[in-house]
């Protein structure tokens, strides 16, 4: 099983620190690389003595996602993040985003009895630690400040990469529109694009896959018809069509939907739903 960190862990001389001051082996835990964790964001509503403040947990929240760092660890390494985490925290089975692809990994959540029903405001060195944590990733830092002042914490991603039929002037729109999502501009993904008939899919790849970029005003709201839409049942669950996930589309991270159904579809060899018919 593998480990996802959205918090102080995510700051690796942190972690490297801890294991040497208490006799763990920091090299059994070791990094894969950023991660999110789908319909889920992150909460101070825990009161740590160590920390002398607050710490981090995460909460279930519908069409957001907690960026973090996915990690494999050994049994030692298991070991020596029980210890640090401690009896408040419970070891959970989540699904995760790596890579645009879903992964089962454990993360660490605060247990009920030790949540508090206000904001707990964490002390400001340890609220820059997990800032440093994600920047080093190259993960976004705008939520984890919104959560540790207790404000409403921002929607992540608020961008949707779209390249078949929700694309402006296809047959699915309209859908978008209702939204009022905002057209950022073109961009392009890693990936391969299949040709389904009526609609592409897009898989796993190593050529470029062309499409749109566009922002969500509420994201909750525009996912809730998409999921519906594109035959997404929920994570951890078989038989969807598509599947909803985290990808990088240049500097920006956005959601985006990938084909899950049969093999066997043709590939679109230009990687452009518009330009299907090309030979490149």
């Amino acid at each position: 099983m593998r480990y996802f960190a959205y918090g102080s862990n995510l700051h690796l001389d942190d972690l490297s620190r801890f294991c040497r001051e208490r006799g763990y082996d920091a090299g059994a835990i070791r990094p894969l690389g950023p991660a999110w964790l789908p319909d889920h964001e992150p909460v101070y509503h825990y009161r740590s003595i160590a920390r002398r403040g607050g710490a981090l947990s995460v909460r279930e929240a519908f069409g957001r996602a907690t960026p973090g760092l996915l990690f494999e660890v050994d049994g030692a390494g298991w070991r020596a993040l029980d210890a640090k985490e401690g009896a408040r925290y419970a070891r959970v089975e989540r699904v995760v985003l790596f890579d645009g692809s879903e992964q089962r990994a454990a993360t660490y959540v605060v247990r009920e009895a030790h949540r508090e029903a206000a904001h707990v405001a964490p002390r400001e060195d340890y609220a820059a630690l997990v800032e440093a944590g994600l920047a080093a990733h190259g993960l976004p830092t705008a939520q984890a400040r919104d959560a540790a002042r207790g404000l409403d914490v921002a929607p992540l991603p608020r961008a949707l990469f779209v390249y078949g039929t929700l694309m402006r002037g296809e047959v699915r729109a309209p859908i978008l529109a209702r939204h009022a999502a905002s057209f950022c501009g073109p961009a392009e993904v890693r990936g391969a694009l299949v040709d389904l008939g009526a609609y592409p899919g897009l898989i796993e790849g190593d050529g470029v896959v062309r499409g749109e970029l566009v922002e969500l005003t509420e994201p909750a709201d525009a996912l809730a018809e998409l999921d519906d839409v594109e035959g997404f049942l929920g994570y951890g669950r078989a038989g969807s069509l598509y599947r909803r996930v985290v990808i990088r589309a240049g500097d920006t991270y956005a959601w985006t939907y990938r084909y899950a159904g049969p093999g066997g579809a043709p590939r679109i060899a230009s990687g452009d739903w518009r330009r299907r018919g090309a030979g490149c």
